[in-house]
């Protein structure tokens, strides 16, 4: 088939034209896809009034090389919302299937709890973030600046003994390990009947503050049915909450088998939770189809010529050539 070169350059035209307009409709994308795999937190005491936390995120980039990556984190008082602390870091750029961990320190006072909002961006723009909670930081003090109440120890002796009823006298030995006064106090005080588990007797002590390390002691008398087995349990009371519980087993029956006053059990609650975390990271929003690959923001499309409509129109002219001649 002999074509004239006329013909032929407008093939050639339209083979370029094609080539051209069909790689501008299949546009594809590279872009990163950084994400906070993971947020530790550890903390350091700077001195009784701060502490310092070091907030360590762990970024992921699953796509291309990344631009700047920074990272801020804040701390915020649970209580007042006040911001109490603000930095941020540059990590620099972050590889293709790299993981870099970058560190943020913050300094807070050791008597508050916190949430503490991570922030990641990319060239100056945010890309994702998470927040966590943080408290009960005043336990890393070996001795708390709030009050610590523990019982030391609980005494059981016969006053009275009548026909029928005993008359106990309780004596509890209470400690303040705490760097503060405590918080008026009050305790409660059950004599349980071994065998049946029914409470025979019981009974409040009005305690009240107790100081910064001091010992003081607290008795009450109650009475209860003679030649019986019972346990003398004591709990603690700060704000209508028990800080504090003692337990101890004693043996007036003439049949009991066991020994006098040898059966203890205690345990011991702070007034300062133990140290918590917890990292929460927001479910991202899934990105429309034809925005999956975009890395910036970019223009609709302006109407022009489609790939066949330039073809036709290059037969056309080929056409008229023809007629010419």
């Amino acid at each position: 088939m002999n074509l004239s070169p006329t013909v032929k350059t407008v093939l050639v035209m339209a083979l370029v034209l094609t080539s051209v307009l069909a790689g501008g409709c299949l546009r594809e994308y590279d872009t990163t896809n950084l994400q906070i795999n993971n947020v530790d937190i550890s903390a350091d005491i700077i001195d009784d009034d701060i502490v310092q936390l070091d907030i360590i995120s762990y970024v992921t980039n699953k796509g291309k090389d990344s631009g700047e990556v920074d990272i801020q984190a804040k701390a915020y008082n649970l209580d007042t919302s006040l911001l109490m602390a603000d930095e941020r870091i540059s990590m620099g750029r972050i590889g293709k299937d790299k993981t870099q961990n970058g560190t943020v320190e913050l300094q807070v006072p050791i008597t508050g709890n916190y949430r503490i909002e991570v922030t990641m961006y990319e060239d100056g723009g945010q890309v994702s973030s998470g927040k966590a909670t943080i408290s009960g930081l005043e336990s890393l003090l070996s001795s708390p600046k709030h009050s610590y109440i523990s019982i030391r120890d609980v005494d059981a002796s016969m006053t009275t003994r009548g026909d029928t009823t005993t008359t106990l006298k309780v004596t509890a030995f209470l400690d303040n390990y705490g760097r503060s006064d405590s918080a008026p106090l009050t305790a409660l005080v059950k004599l349980r009947d071994a065998k049946t588990n029914l409470i025979g007797q019981s009974g409040n002590i009005n305690i009240g503050v107790v100081k910064a390390d001091t010992t003081v002691v607290k008795d009450i008398e109650l009475e209860v049915a003679k030649d019986r087995d019972y346990r003398v349990e004591i709990m603690i009371f700060e704000n209508d909450r028990i800080i504090t519980e003692y337990g101890v087993s004693f043996f007036m029956a003439p049949d009991s088998q066991g020994d006098e006053n040898v059966v203890k059990k205690t345990s011991s609650v702070s007034t300062t939770e133990t140290i918590s975390t917890e990292w929460i990271m927001p479910t991202p929003e899934r990105a429309p189809y034809e925005d999956v690959y975009k890395t910036g923001d970019y223009p609709n499309a302006a109407p022009g010529f489609s790939v066949w409509l330039g073809i036709g129109g290059l037969l056309a002219v080929a056409l008229l050539l023809r007629k010419r001649k």
